[in-house]
């Protein structure tokens, strides 16, 4: 099939006209006396890519260097400590308590300085969210004794004495970082760290000259800011502010535009409006469902109560709306942090008007879940390289030969376009009559619209890629073996889990949820009754829901905790089944076993007794197993195959393309060892 026959349902994009169409991204800025090249800035973000002494590793420069190599007029560098142990936040860390760490802090300085960019150093303390193992057994420490959500660890109150030292503190790590060479400091004031931990009323409930009024709430934070105010010199100093934690007595937008305006006041040149804290890390890592750009009205307030230049940041993903903040006065400056994950050329790409060649953030948090795993590098589903900028690339080969891939999900259209890139002939099969059906499924899914924009972005690679695309297409051993290629990387997916046991299936009324996410199967008229409550079961009941269907979801547990689990990250689990149990159209129903479907009765049993309720349509949602019946009869004729993404286990997407580009890397460098290194990723 041609490449124009593959994308003929799929709108042609031309490129934007480039820097003339974002003006206001592009022009030069000023940010107290420094200027900075442009109004789009780096995020900090959490690593977990420093070295366990607290300095600066190779792979954590590469990682910066990328970055503003990418275009950024500015890069905020991550949480660095400035009171060991207490203040530590995780492990590894960025430190800045000793002198003896200016050194590798200036080489971080000159990498970023020597792609054009200005280095800017987030100073930080933990507080109370941190946990006793990542500081040296030590108790916690905050406002009051009140423990951190997430960690559950009681920590102790500091002293007034023990607050002027952390201040103290925070004035030295400024001296230090003037002298490493950055350009700026940013003080950590959100997220429920220690200084926003003081600001909150929710976590802060001393009686002395520290709490109570937000007078007294501030005044910590403002004992910071004179203190790094007087250690930079001329350098600019930002405030990171939560403009509304989201808890109950927590800091909301009103008192957070008198702590900005007093900041200001106190010397501050500008205030990065972010939103959220450990309870709610929703909203400061906000999750698929969340709008873009949700956060610019807060930061619009900001700027207006105090007339001070403001960063907003949070959920801006395109360059249209990053201009128009600027444009419309909601902010002075950009912030990008997962964007520059998936896609660290995101500014230059923008500058050229190459906006449809950017690889979109689907806010899927993979970023979030892989440094919350054991202390794990950063990483993105999207981007394989993100967080691993010095590991090795898949090598161009001279004379690859050819490369056949069955199944065009993530991981298959992440193994076709690297081969593609790295020199094999590639020939991709797909049984559907679409490419990557099962990102129209995650798109399909209420609120998960970024996964067709990312599924879009991959058709536009593919396009623009010598791939040749064979849809409708179900690969067989005669087809691949006739073919002959040098590899095979099978991506067949996964099936689902067939109910042999549960009489009348075979109905015309009963079709897998999945079918329906896709669109394979229609919704039929009347009641839905979903048989299973994992991910795609809950998923399914809202997609049938908003589209008017009162919906019956059953599963076999009796714990409600088991609802959604598949999502691996709890706060986000809960607020959906939250959602679904606030909707009066869906009836969750717990412990139930399927016995039978006839007709439109569908029966269950649930401890002992028998349930049956009226469905015009049964939804299966049972599990999904992989695929793996082409690579047992491909093996069976003595073929080597290589599998990727759900045929080896159900997982994600970002394990999916991690796998794909993992293996192709493995393979290009077993074939020519010396071959030139594929430093450009196609998808």
């Amino acid at each position: 099939m041609h490449k124009t026959d593959l994308l003929s349902a799929f709108p042609a994009k031309e490129n934007g006209a480039g820097e003339g169409a974002f003006a206001h991204l592009f022009e030069t800025a000023r940010m107290g006396n420094l200027t900075l090249p442009n109004r789009l800035i780096m995020a900090p973000m959490e690593s977990n890519l420093a070295n366990l002494d607290g300095t600066v590793s190779e792979t954590q420069l590469d990682y910066y260097q990328t970055r503003a190599a990418g275009g950024v007029g500015m890069v905020i560098v991550e949480y660095t400590c400035v009171d060991t142990p207490l203040g530590i936040g995780g492990t590894p860390q960025l430190f800045i308590d000793d002198d003896d760490l200016i050194p590798s802090h200036a080489r971080l300085v000159e990498a970023i300085h020597g792609e054009g960019a200005r280095a800017c150093l987030q100073l930080f303390h933990a507080g109370r969210q941190t946990h006793p193992k990542f500081i040296d057994g030590n108790q916690p420490v905050a406002a009051s004794p009140i423990p951190c959500p997430m960690y559950r660890k009681m920590p102790r109150a500091l002293t007034r004495t023990e607050l002027e030292t952390i201040a103290t503190r925070f004035g030295e790590a400024a001296r230090r970082a003037r002298q490493a060479g950055y350009d700026a400091v940013e003080i950590h004031g959100a997220h429920g760290y220690l200084i926003g931990n003081f600001l909150s009323a929710a976590s802060n409930q001393r009686d002395d000259e520290f709490g109570g009024s937000l007078e007294n709430r501030q005044r910590f934070a403002l004992m910071v800011v004179r203190a790094v105010r007087r250690a930079a010199g001329d350098m600019p100093v930002l405030f990171r502010l939560s403009a509304d934690e989201f808890v109950d007595n927590g800091t909301n937008i009103e008192e957070a535009k008198e702590i900005a305006r007093h900041v200001v006041a106190e010397g501050v040149d500008v205030v990065h409006v972010s939103t959220g804290c450990h309870e709610r890390i929703d909203r400061n890592v906000e999750p698929v469902w969340m709008p873009e750009g949700c956060r610019l009205p807060l930061a619009r307030q900001i700027r207006e109560h105090t007339g001070a230049p403001v960063i907003a940041v949070g959920v801006i993903r395109r360059p249209e709306m990053a201009e128009q903040a600027l444009a419309d006065g909601s902010a002075d400056f950009i912030a990008l942090g997962r964007a520059l994950l998936a896609d660290p050329d995101w500014v230059k790409k923008t500058r050229a008007g190459a906006v449809d060649d950017i690889r979109p953030c689907t806010s899927c948090n993979w970023c979030l879940a892989q440094i919350g795993k054991g202390h794990s590098p950063i990483g993105c589903a999207e981007n394989p390289r993100a967080g691993r900028e010095t590991s090795a690339f898949p090598a161009r080969v001279i004379g690859a030969g050819t490369a056949a891939v069955v199944g065009s999900g993530p991981g298959g259209l992440a193994a076709a376009l690297t081969l593609d890139q790295a020199g094999y002939q590639v020939t991709l099969f797909e049984a559907s009559c679409i490419v990557a059906p099962g990102l129209l499924a995650s798109g399909a899914a209420p609120d998960k619209e970024k996964f067709l924009q990312y599924r879009d972005y991959l058709l536009r690679r593919l396009q623009a890629s010598n791939v040749t695309v064979k849809l409708h297409c179900p690969a067989d051993e005669h087809t691949l073996l006739k073919l002959s290629p040098s590899v095979i990387i099978l991506a067949t997916g996964a099936v689902d889990r067939q109910l042999h046991e549960v009489a009348g299936l075979d109905q015309p009324n009963v079709v897998y949820a999945y079918q329906v996410l896709t669109g394979e199967a229609p919704l039929g008229a009347g009641p839905v009754v979903i048989y299973g409550a994992g991910e795609i079961g809950c998923e399914a009941a809202k997609y049938a829901a908003d589209r008017g269907h009162e919906v019956i979801l059953a599963t076999r547990s009796d714990d409600e905790q088991a609802l959604c689990r598949a999502n691996k990250l709890r706060i986000y689990r809960e607020q959906f089944v939250a959602k679904l149990k606030a909707n009066p159209r869906i009836r969750i129903e717990l412990g139930c076993t399927l016995d039978s479907v006839e007709g439109r009765t569908v029966r269950f049993r649930r401890h002992g007794e028998t349930l049956s309720w009226q469905a015009g349509q049964v939804l299966l949602a049972v599990g999904r197993l992989p695929n793996i019946e082409l690579a047992e009869r491909l093996r069976a004729r003595g073929k080597e195959v290589h599998l990727v993404g759900d045929a080896v286990a159900v997982r994600r997407i970002g394990d999916a393309v991690h796998h794909a580009y993992e293996l192709v890397r493995d393979l290009t460098r077993e074939k020519a060892p010396d071959g030139e290194a594929l430093k450009v990723i196609a998808f």
